[in-house]
């Protein structure tokens, strides 16, 4: 998508008899503000699912059972942990 946004910021400029630094000022810009966009998108999904991971207490009344606010999971064994942990970032990834 950015560099069709950079085909048409040359394009308007060619059109609107532009200067070569304007145009350029307005790719350095436009690419400089896509990237800080797409930083601050990677920090908040990351704040996101570190907010799912942590926090999760062992269940007093029952040891195989986590507990967090009014939520309750199955405590997995530590290897079963290992796979599911991989797969969950897998898929994050192909989101």
């Amino acid at each position: 998508m950015t560099f069709r946004a950079g085909f048409l910021i040359l394009a308007a400029a060619k059109f609107f008899h532009s200067s070569f630094s304007q145009a350029c000022l307005l790719l350095v810009g436009y690419f400089g503000f896509a990237a800080l966009d797409q930083w601050l998108a990677n920090r908040a999904t990351e704040k996101v699912i570190d907010g799912e991971v942590s926090g999760w207490t062992a269940n007093p009344d029952s040891s195989g059972f986590e507990s967090k606010g009014n939520l309750s999971r199955v405590r997995l064994p530590q290897n079963e942990q290992i796979v599911v942990t991989r797969v969950a970032e897998l898929l994050r990834k192909i989101h």
